[in-house]
Formats: structure tokens, C-alpha cells, sequence
């Protein structure tokens, strides 16, 4: 891949938490692929949420609205891409809305350029609005070939 990529991150998460100090790592799932013979693009070792005291408990994070939460995790791409682009979108049963007031240029919250087969963090911090729902779920997509590039979210 050469040019532009677009990473759409969403973790699907819950509202209503309380504050922790640091991040903690938190079990994810990777999300089904379109077809049995696809190919995952980028391997997700590691995903992190701050505040999520219930990561503790084996529980979903139940964030605060109102208040800013942060998602890191650490990736191998194997893909590469000069610039990089990001969302975030608030999962629902019949859309995905965008998540308002993110910053959409990737390289600010990782590495770039990515380099396939090397490992990396992403680290965003996003304002949960009491406006909108809480459901998020990570996606990375390469939107030059339309093919995801990273799938996986947070289970609630």
C-alpha cells in the first residue's frame, strides 16, 4: 500500500465510571472478518483504557460522560502508509456516528509512517459527551482499497 490510510478506531465500551489515576489493560476481541479467508492486516497485542477500574474484575469499562477518557494500544501493522488518517465513530445498530472534535491526523497519536512488522502504540484521548451514546468500537481501514486493516473492540 503506498499513500494515504485511514485508521477508524472505535472500542466498544459503556458510560458511567469513575476516575483512575492510570490506564488499564483491558480484554478485547478481534471483530469477525467479512469473509472466512481474510487476512488480518495488523496484530492488536495490547489495549489499554483509562479510567477503567472494572478492567480489575474482568469487566467493561464504564466511562464517565461528560469527561475525557483515553484508549492506547500497542499494534504491528502489516501494511505501510506515509500518512495516516483516524475516526472514531459511536457504534449503533443501524450507523456509526462520527465522534465530534477528534483530531483526524493519525501521526499525532502514533508512529509514522507505519511500517509493516513493526511494533507500535496508538494513544488518543476522547471527550465522552453526555449528548451522544457511548458504544465505540476500534476499526482500522485502509480506505484507499476499502479493505480493513484493523478490527478488534472492548466487549461490554
Amino acid at each position: 500500500m503506498n499513500g494515504n490510510s485511514e485508521f477508524v478506531f472505535v472500542a466498544l465500551l459503556l458510560a458511567l465510571s469513575s476516575f483512575k489515576s492510570y490506564a488499564e489493560v483491558v480484554h478485547f476481541r478481534e471483530c469477525p472478518k467479512p469473509t472466512p479467508d481474510a487476512v488480518s492486516n495488523c496484530t492488536i497485542h495490547e489495549v489499554r483504557v483509562d479510567p477503567c477500574r472494572e478492567a480489575a474484575e474482568d469487566k467493561p469499562c464504564r466511562l464517565r460522560r461528560g469527561y475525557n477518557s483515553s484508549i492506547s494500544f500497542d499494534y504491528t501493522p502489516n501494511f505501510s502508509g506515509d500518512t495516516l488518517e483516524t475516526r472514531a465513530y459511536w457504534a449503533s445498530a443501524l450507523t456509526d456516528l462520527p465522534f465530534l472534535g477528534m483530531s483526524s491526523d493519525a501521526c499525532t497519536m502514533t508512529s509514522c509512517p507505519a511500517v509493516p512488522g513493526q511494533k507500535q502504540t496508538y494513544n488518543v484521548q476522547l471527550f465522552i459527551s453526555k449528548k451522544f451514546p457511548i458504544n465505540i468500537r476500534p476499526q482500522v481501514e485502509d480506505m484507499e482499497s476499502a479493505r480493513a486493516r484493523m478490527l478488534f473492540h472492548v466487549p461490554n
